[in-house]
Formats: structure tokens, sequence, C-alpha cells
């Protein structure tokens, strides 16, 4: 009994000590890392910026890529984008270089777990937004990206399927600045990621949806708990109000109240030109101040329009606020 005591003991320390000396040169590259970070966003010139960038590039490939870095936080990276998913089955990192011309280039890797081998393997991210001819229905994987900087990652069930959905911003150039809704699937065996997925209602072939809009303007797009109107969609009346409740004579020109919803979705700024004749030129667009959004239903992304923010006793709606977020700024 004492003897498994003691081998129990050892056997204990022995995987304390493996896991603290295996943190340590994790901590060792996070060092490393944020050097390099540092240099991609304060460096003066582009080429001092994007010889930190290859290098940086080098050195994560290679710690992503060792056994157990999944599970590291990587919390001191924090000037580029490092998201989760609720579910441990994948994270993304993402980060843009803005050249001295006003360009934008997006970076990033994705860690997903092999499902046959039960390992994480890591995916760099090639960003081919230029040379994408229908940005909306183009099918992309991690050679072929619509790069952007995501600030959110989605997890939704329906029936024994889990659905993962990104919110991005990309810079774009001096001109405009685009922000996307990007589903991303991994393939069943593999886990290679694939970037778009046809899960808009209604929307066949749309694979992600893109919002382009003058670079100096506002426009939002959060995940958030909003009320809305849902004409497609009717309140379930109680049995006893069912029964007893009076036929009320239908008036020819009553205003029919549509039943009031409260649930999350993505809320975004509804574009339009500044000016009539300005109609498809993106660099003219701004918020027309209306306010739609996508509810997931059903395994889709169900369109929603003219959500009208509201308190819960239907008075007047609250200001939406735009906080800025301190690593992409996305107006």
């Amino acid at each position: 009994m004492k003897k498994r005591l003691v081998i129990l003991l050892f056997s204990v320390l022995f995987s304390v000590n493996g896991f603290s000396q295996k943190n340590q040169v994790f901590r060792d590259f996070e060092v490393q890392l944020k050097e390099l970070m540092n240099l991609i966003f304060d460096s003066p010139t582009d080429n001092e910026r994007f010889n930190a960038n290859e290098r940086f590039i080098v050195v994560i490939d290679e710690v992503l890529s060792m056994e157990n870095s999944f599970s590291y936080p990587f919390s001191e990276l924090n000037r580029i984008s490092n998201l989760k998913s609720s579910d441990n089955r994948f994270r993304i990192f993402t980060w843009a270089i803005v050249s001295q011309d006003g360009n934008y280039d997006h970076f990033g890797f994705v860690q997903a777990k092999n499902e046959v081998s039960g390992e994480f393997e890591v995916y760099k991210l090639n960003d081919k937004s230029e040379e994408l001819f229908n940005p909306e229905y183009d099918k992309c994987d991690n050679d072929n990206w619509f790069g952007a900087v995501y600030f959110e990652l989605l997890t939704e069930k329906y029936e024994d399927r889990t659905f993962y959905t990104l919110l991005g911003v990309d810079g774009h150039n001096i001109y405009t600045k685009r922000k996307v809704i990007e589903p991303i699937v991994f393939k069943p065996r593999s886990g290679k990621p694939e970037f778009g997925a046809t899960y808009f209602y209604r929307q066949k072939d749309k694979r992600r949806s893109v919002f382009e809009y003058n670079a100096d303007a506002r426009f939002f797009m959060k995940w958030d708990d909003q009320y809305y109107e849902d004409k497609y969609r009717k309140e379930k009346p109680s049995f006893i109000s069912s029964v007893f409740k009076k036929k009320q004579p239908q008036a020819r020109n009553r205003v029919v109240e549509l039943p009031i919803f409260k649930e999350y979705m993505i809320v975004y700024d509804v574009l339009e030109p500044m000016f009539e004749g300005l109609e498809g030129k993106p660099q003219f667009y701004v918020s027309s101040g209306y306010v739609n959004g996508f509810k997931f239903e059903r395994g889709r992304w169900r369109l929603i329009e003219s959500v009208l923010p509201r308190n819960q006793d239907k008075k007047d709606p609250p200001k939406i606020e735009n906080k800025s977020n301190q690593l992409y700024n996305p107006k």
C-alpha cells in the first residue's frame, strides 16, 4: 500500500513539474512574440513593420504547433485578436498591418481539432480578399481568405449541429472600410477550416455578408439583446385567454400592432449613399439611421428588418452606443 502511494506521489510531482516546464517554455515564447508584436504596430516604417511581422509569423507558427499550446492563453498578446470557441473546438488569431499608403494587410492562424488524431492542427491564413471576384458568394479556406480582424465569435446550436460565426472588421483602404459576418466550418475529419457557408435564410448561395462604407463614417455591428417587431411570428396566447377572450370586430382602418420579441441577434446599421445618384459606390455610403439584424433560427441567419431597440415597457427606444474597440477601432 505504501509503495503504491509513493509511486502515485512521484507521478503527480513529475506531471506537475512537467506542466510547469511546458508553461515556462510558452511564457518564454510569449515574451518574444510580445516584443515582435509591439514592433509590428509601433515601428515607424513599412519595412520595419513587415520584417517584424515575418518573424512574428515564424515564431507563432512554431509555438502553436507545440503540444498543449491550445490551452495556453497568450494573454500578453493583447494587440491582436485571440478568440476561442466556447466548446474548445478551435481558436483563431487575427491582426492587420496598415501601410503608409493606407492599405490594410491581414494575417492570422487557426488552431483546429483533428477529429481523427485528437490533436490540434495549425493553419496559416493568407489574405486574398483583393483577388475574390464576388466576396459575398466565394467559398474560401485558409489559403484563400477574406482577410479581417475578428472581434466576435458566436457559437450556436441547432439539433445535433454546432454553428460558428465570426464578426470582423477590415480597414481596407483610405476610401472605404468593411465589416463582415463570416460563418466558419471545418472539414469532418481533418478539421481544416473553410470560411463562408450558405447559412443565410432565403439568400441562395450567399456565404458571408460584407458591408462596405465610407472610411470616415460610423458603422456599428454587434451581437446584442434587442427588442424587435416580427410580422412572421405570432405570440402564443395562454389557454385561458384563448378560451374566454371575446372576438373583437375588425375595424377597417385599425392599425395592427405587431408582437414584440426580445432575442440576441447580430444588429448593424443599414447603409445608404450620401446623395442620390451615388448608388453602388461604397466610398459614399454612410449609416441611414435604421438598424437591421440577423437572428439565428433553425440553423440559418434570418434577416430582421427595421430593428427598433426599445425598453421593455415600450417607451422611448434607448440609444445604441457605438463603443470603439481598443484593438481595431472599428467604425
